[in-house]
């Protein structure tokens, strides 16, 4: 590996032999080195690959991210993949380390954010918000520091991101608290609280958090399947219940996806909510609640 971008003693931009940018982390990895020198790959500890970004977005992240905290996120990552089974994209690391490095300074300044939707977080993503759990332990233990429990919302909420491909905390916020509002249609319209732990409920919540994937990116759950339109009308004479209530949430959806959806999307969603209501309170929905 050769030097291409020398940010601290211990972390460098290489490129490999291959061609392929690489952020080598390693404690005094580039101590005496320049630009274009080659560097011991005894000497490298951890090391990741950025996605395809602006060289100079990358720099400026990436100077201001001490060496320690980079190589913890760098873990985290490694966790979160191989022991969680996460999908995840590289792009995760540098966020989550800059989200790290921020909240070390906060807690040092004595500054204490309150997170909202923790509660829904913790119940809509349960695998990640453990993960964000451990990575609090990790991160106090390995940098010396005290970071307050809450800060697993944030943790939990770039694990979320990261499966998708997005950045933006924001989004996934209120795609939580849109999804918090879709439970609280289904408690109502069968008069039961939902217990977020069922699979069922896990299940849903993939499936929405793919439907507001593919509603950013335009592209609509429309199947070509011959045997569909049927699937769809046994599904809304079959299961009217869960059909109608299916019908308030895809209302709800159109209304903060700015788009409509199609009958496929509604016949899915019913679908989930009549096993949602079967398993959750053996609830048969093949009576109409629709006045």
């Amino acid at each position: 590996m050769r030097i291409l971008r020398i940010f601290n003693n211990n972390v460098v931009l290489a490129e490999t032999d291959t061609g392929d940018q690489v952020v080598a982390i390693g404690r005094g990895l580039a101590f005496g080195k320049k630009k274009g020198q080659p560097i011991d790959a005894d000497a490298v500890t951890q090391k990741f690959y950025p996605e395809q970004q602006a060289e100079e977005h990358l720099t400026a992240m990436l100077s201001e991210i001490p060496s320690d905290v980079l190589a913890v996120a760098t873990d985290l990552e490694k966790i979160a993949r191989e022991e969680l089974g996460a999908n995840i994209s590289h792009s995760f690391i540098l966020p989550l380390a800059d989200h790290i490095n921020y909240a070390i300074v906060r807690a040092t300044d004595g500054l204490r954010i309150e997170y909202p939707l923790s509660i829904e977080v913790g119940h809509l993503y349960p695998k990640e918000t453990a993960f964000g759990h451990r990575a609090i332990s990790i991160i106090n233990e390995r940098l010396g520091v005290k970071l307050p429990e809450d800060e697993a919302t944030p943790l939990a909420l770039h694990l979320v991101n990261s499966q998708f491909a997005t950045e933006d905390l924001i989004k996934t916020f209120k795609m939580t608290e849109v999804f918090t509002e879709i439970f609280g249609v289904i408690s109502n319209a069968f008069g039961q609280e939902i217990d977020p732990s069922n699979l069922s409920v896990a299940r849903f919540v993939t499936h929405l958090r793919y439907l507001f994937v593919r509603a950013e990116q335009g592209i609509h759950a429309n199947t070509t399947d011959p045997a569909f339109p049927a699937i769809h009308e046994a599904v809304r004479t079959g299961y009217p219940r869960a059909y109608d209530c299916a019908y308030k949430v895809v209302l709800l959806l159109q209304v903060h996806l700015h788009q409509e959806l199609s009958d496929d999307e509604h016949t899915y969603l019913a679908m989930h909510i009549a096993r949602l209501a079967s398993d959750l309170w053996g609830v048969s929905t093949t009576t109409s609640s629709r006045s």
